[in-house]
């Protein structure tokens, strides 16, 4: 999913939050913690992870068995550039929740001849 796609999409921010480093040293093994809350009266049913500006854009895609009020994840991801990451959740009444944050990979710096 690109990113005016995933900037379409009417995301309910509260509840979803995305743990993420503003600066890695590199894109091989980038910490993300994610965290979401249904809002009363609701369950997460699904979520996905999106890097627009790698290769492959889905990172993650994870349906639950059972639906939850409360899902706690961390994982690493590789990134092939400094970009936005979204998490993108569907809750049980099918409206999405989610939040993007940046990060800055600072390994190009080394590669320059300088």
């Amino acid at each position: 999913m690109d990113t005016a796609t995933l900037n379409q999409l009417k995301l309910r921010p509260d509840g979803a939050v995305l743990e993420l480093e503003p600066l890695s040293d590199t894109g091989n093994a980038v910490p993300v913690g994610i965290r979401l809350q249904a809002p009363p009266g609701l369950t997460i049913q699904s979520f996905a992870l999106y890097a627009p500006e790698n290769p492959v854009s889905q990172l993650i895609s994870i349906t639950l068995g059972t639906p939850l009020n409360r899902y706690s994840f961390d994982t690493r991801v590789r990134l092939a550039a400094s970009q936005d990451i979204w998490l993108v959740a569907t809750l049980s009444d099918g409206t999405l929740m989610g939040h993007h944050a940046p990060t800055v990979l600072t390994s190009s710096a080394c590669f320059d001849a300088s």
